[in-house]
């Protein structure tokens, strides 16, 4: 069975064929002489450690790269890692060998030789026993290096074993822990650990750490101290596994890192061979929290001078992708942009060559920056390759990662594979991989989000029961995974989606959580209390909670803050009539989170700090009243150069989001798309695009022509990525700039594309306003053609469709509404000459419209039209032909029609304007902020006001 399982070819005659034969066969014996075969031994050993370990040696793909815990898989430290996922791809004969670890290749001691050669754990055993009093350090070490591989080998091949329960397999670990000769090789290691060389002595350390021997034993102590006197002896080989070591040791490793860094800087110039670098990328991504600027410009100038050499040209892509994970770290990722670009961009010409989990890394170091997009083509491309193979065989987790990066086209497929994975054993290993998923088809359908939820949370449950030690903030963490993602999982599906049974689950445990001992600790309280609030009942949150929450306020980091503001953004968007309480609740909250906003606008280091300040006040819709929005404004000013594609989207929302007209982020933001064109996608350049269109902002003419040129070209190259709804707001922007080009009116209007059309509505997530949205932009730009470009010949054919939505929407009124008609009936004259709420041709709606004859006196309605005077359609004008008639359309303009810093109409009332006066109407507008100024603070000076406009002769 095992032969046909992993059909080992034949020039695999020894002992690794041996090896998987004796497995079958041979029993591992505990003291008390209960047995498991060797298969299920190793399969144990490899599941319990990634238990007792928090589960963070989880397969290589499913681990985000933005985690802490890069190097902390099987084997990713200092001498093979190995990165495909599929069990049925197989190693070649010289990777084989490379799992097998000799600390001493010079010796021929054949008990040494022997242990090289082990097949099993219990061989390994047999060997130690026989030794016995003439066993040395060399033995002691090189046995458990040759049990740390033995479950590494088993472990690369056993993915798809389940058949062995969790907690069998944790007492399984505790047996081969406890296993008399393990205890007598830790015994004897103890008497003779100063014998061990300098490699062999940091193998030890990392390997019994993963094996599950405690850090606070006598041997793991004195194993430690011996490195910390040894530790300018080092080379880099051991230098990297006793970073890895400290790394998984969170605090109270630090002062020994620090050390550690002074000793791995001056390793710089021994970086010689792919070997060397990507060992000292190791120690300095386990250090990296600590890593000075200085040493990070030393690391960023020696990996330039090695490209400069093609020295990466022939390395394995693992030691670059270790690289720029590396230079994505958020501390200085904006710093370390154009290096990162290059790495990607070599990546890219080789990604055939990689691996599905190797791409998932690329696509993760791409997500970083969202550029450069031939990078992402590549993915594309891959992705939309690798589920063609699927679909012709089984579909596996590695087709899911990729997801993201396919078309909604294979919606459909999608979501029968995530139908069918529900049930892995290994579910929680790959909750973030079904997430992505999920959230990128925008499922429709709740009974796959309701098991994909339930299932989450049972998984990560079951998985901190299995914790034998449970340390603090460890449950948060774990149940971290599911929570913040399901905040974020309800708004992407148009926020159609509850499920009401986990968010009441989730509230209680997190509650009972922020009781313990837990709640101590601000950050852990900030994220519970982000999802507590989002899903709280309409009667609000227990008072203790927020007071601890405003007592807290100063210790909240950038990032506790918009967890929270998340939260309340949530709050609004499901409580639509928020009771008294919550709402004092809210706003209580809110007005800590403004201060604590400033506190921080003080002290920001780099653009990522300005962007999540940002996002948060977007969120909680932040106060404007301490001129907090020009603060944030103003912050991103002097971290403009570190502007990238995903830092040049979210200051395009937060800029539409705000109706904030910033000439220096707005030109800022042009002039990189412009000169970064080659690396920019058409979606980053369209949400700057769009940002112009929603603020009316046109930017200097060099500009603006040279913007719309790379635009226009990147949109005719990669346009076809983009959904309908996204291309009709291109066209929608491009039109009001005169940059539309005839080619694409065409493209647009057309059978092909409202097929298009018509499938993605047919296929939405969001049944209930998608469509709606689409067929209103449809007729926005039906009606803008037809206006500003009749000589395309583009028919009208939405009047049916606004007769009916006339029927649906209500005739606006208002105090303002009603003064200025006042107003007008002393000016102009009463419903005789005047008609209010009225559409035209095209229907725009007026407010009011009247006609002046060429002595400026008002012209009786029923001489210009077929309707009776209150009649809310137009009919054609009999006497707007006539020299010198003025034909007025008054528009009241009310405060959001207007940017929130300068009195500026937006981009959709400039176009209509420019469309009333295409009709043949003069547009006079009355803005609110000059009707309620205190010029015009009486009744008459407001009637002269409007006597101005009208009459400014």
């Amino acid at each position: 069975m095992i032969r046909v399982l992993f059909n080992l070819p034949l020039p695999y005659s020894g002992y690794q064929q041996l090896m998987f034969f004796r497995a079958e066969k041979t029993k591992l014996t505990d003291a008390t002489g209960n047995g498991l075969s060797v298969m299920a031994s190793v399969v144990g050993i490899k599941s319990c450690i990634a238990t007792r370990r928090s589960k963070t040696q989880l397969r290589h793909f499913a681990v985000d790269s933005g985690s802490d815990l890069e190097d902390s898989g099987y084997m990713s430290d200092s001498e093979f890692d190995m990165n495909r996922i599929d069990s049925i791809r197989f190693l070649d004969k010289d990777k084989f060998d490379q799992l097998r670890v000799t600390l001493y290749p010079s010796s021929c001691d054949p008990v040494l030789k022997a242990l090289n050669e082990a097949n099993s754990m219990q061989e390994v055993f047999d060997l130690i026993e026989k030794c016995g009093k003439q066993l040395t350090a060399e033995h002691a070490s090189q046995a458990v290096v040759t049990l740390w591989d033995l479950q590494k080998i088993y472990g690369r091949y056993e993915w798809d074993c389940f058949t062995t329960s969790g907690i069998l397999l944790q007492q399984f670990l505790d047996k081969v822990v406890l296993h008399p000769v393990f205890e007598k090789l830790v015994t004897s290691l103890e008497h003779m650990y100063k014998d061990l060389n300098n490699i062999a002595l940091t193998c030890m350390l990392l390997y019994l750490h993963k094996i599950g021997v405690k850090n606070d034993t006598p041997l793991m102590q004195k194993l430690l101290m011996q490195c910390l006197e040894r530790l300018d002896q080092f080379n880099l080989i051991a230098l990297s596994r006793l970073s890895v070591y400290l790394r998984d040791l969170g605090l109270q490793a630090y002062f020994i890192q620090s050390k550690l860094l002074a000793v791995v800087a001056g390793k710089f110039s021994d970086c010689s061979t792919c070997d060397d670098v990507h060992l000292l990328t190791i120690c300095l991504n386990s250090t990296k929290r600590i890593l000075t600027e200085s040493l990070v410009d030393r690391y960023n100038n020696l990996i330039e001078q090695k490209l400069d050499q093609n020295f990466f040209e022939n390395c394995n892509p693992k030691i670059m992708l270790k690289i720029a994970r590396l230079l994505t770290y958020p501390e200085w990722s904006s710093k370390r942009k154009l290096l990162s670009q290059r790495l990607m961009l070599q990546l890219a010409d080789q990604i055939d060559d990689l691996s599905v989990s190797q791409v998932v890394d690329l696509s993760s170091i791409f997500s970083s920056y969202l550029e450069p997009r031939k990078v992402l083509q590549k993915i594309q491309q891959y992705s939309l390759n690798l589920v063609e193979e699927a679909k012709v065989s089984d579909g596996t987790p590695a087709v899911l990662c990729l997801a993201p990066f396919t078309s909604t086209k294979m919606k459909n497929y999608f979501e029968e594979l995530m139908a069918q994975h529900l049930d892995r054993a290994d579910f929680f290993e790959f909750i973030v991989i079904y997430f992505k998923t999920l959230r990128f088809i925008k499922t429709s359908n709740f009974k796959l989000c309701n098991a994909f939820w339930m299932k989450s949370m049972k998984s990560v449950e079951k998985e901190i029961n299995k914790q034998s030690e449970q340390c603090l903030g460890v449950k948060d963490m774990m149940r971290r995974k599911i929570y913040h993602r399901y905040m974020y999982f309800n708004n992407n599906i148009g926020g159609t989606y509850r499920n009401n049974l986990f968010e009441r689950r989730m509230s209680k445990m997190l509650l009972e959580d922020i009781n313990s001992p837990t709640g101590l600790v601000p950050s852990k309280v900030a994220n519970m209390s982000a999802f507590l609030l989002g899903y709280c009942p309409s009667e609000g949150l227990p008072e203790d909670l927020i007071d601890r929450l405003l007592r807290c306020g100063p210790q909240f980091s950038i990032f506790d803050i918009m967890m929270m503001s998340r939260g309340i953004q949530i709050t609004h968007a499901l409580n639509h009539n928020i009771k008294r309480t919550l709402m004092q609740q809210v706003t209580a909250l809110s007005r800590m989170m403004d201060t604590m906003t400033e506190e921080h606008l003080k002290n920001v280091k780099s653009m990522v700090d300005v962007t999540n300040i940002a996002r948060g006040y977007l969120s909680r819709h932040g106060s404007t009243r301490a001129l907090l929005l020009e603060k944030i404004v103003a912050a991103y000013i002097p971290v403009l150069d570190q502007l990238d594609s995903r830092h040049v989207r979210h200051i395009s929302l937060f800029l539409t989001k705000t109706r904030y007209v910033s000439p220096e982020l707005l030109n800022s933001m042009i002039e990189y798309i412009c000169k970064q064109h080659d690396y920019i996608h058409v979606e980053t350049a369209g949400m700057v695009l769009s940002c112009l269109y929603h603020l009316g902002y046109h930017p200097p003419e060099h500009l603006q022509q040279q913007f719309f040129r790379v635009y226009t070209s990147t949109f005719l190259e990669d346009g076809h990525f983009m959904n309908g709804f996204h291309i009709l707001q291109t066209c929608l922007a491009l039109n009001m700039f005169g940059s539309l080009p005839p080619n694409l009116i065409h493209d647009i209007f057309n059978l092909s594309f409202m097929d298009q059309l018509d499938q993605e509505i047919s296929q939405c997530y969001s049944k209930a306003t998608y469509p709606l949205q689409v067929r209103h932009l449809v007729m926005e730009l039906n009606r803008a053609v037809c206006l500003d470009h009749p000589e395309e010949n583009i028919p009208w054919f939405h009047e049916k469709y606004c007769q009916e939505l006339l029927e649906t929407v209500a005739v606006p009124s208002s105090v303002f509404h009603m003064e200025v008609y006042q107003a007008l009936v002393q000016l102009v004259g009463g419903p005789e000459v005047l008609r209010a709420n009225i559409h035209t041709p095209y229907y725009y709606f007026l407010d009011f419209e009247f006609l002046l004859d060429a002595n400026n006196r008002p012209v009786p309605v029923k001489e210009y039209t077929a309707g009776p005077s209150n009649s809310n359609i137009h009919q054609d004008l009999q006497q707007e032909t006539k020299p010198g008639y003025r034909r007025i359309a008054l528009l009241v303009r009310k405060e959001s029609q207007y940017c929130v810093n300068v009195r500026q109409l937006l981009g959709h009332h400039q176009v209509e304007r420019r469309h009333l006066e295409v009709l043949g109407y003069e547009v006079v507008e009355v803005p609110h902020f000059h009707w309620y100024s205190m010029a015009l603070s009486t009744f008459e000076e407001k009637l002269q006001y409007l006597r101005g406009l009208i009459y400014p002769s």
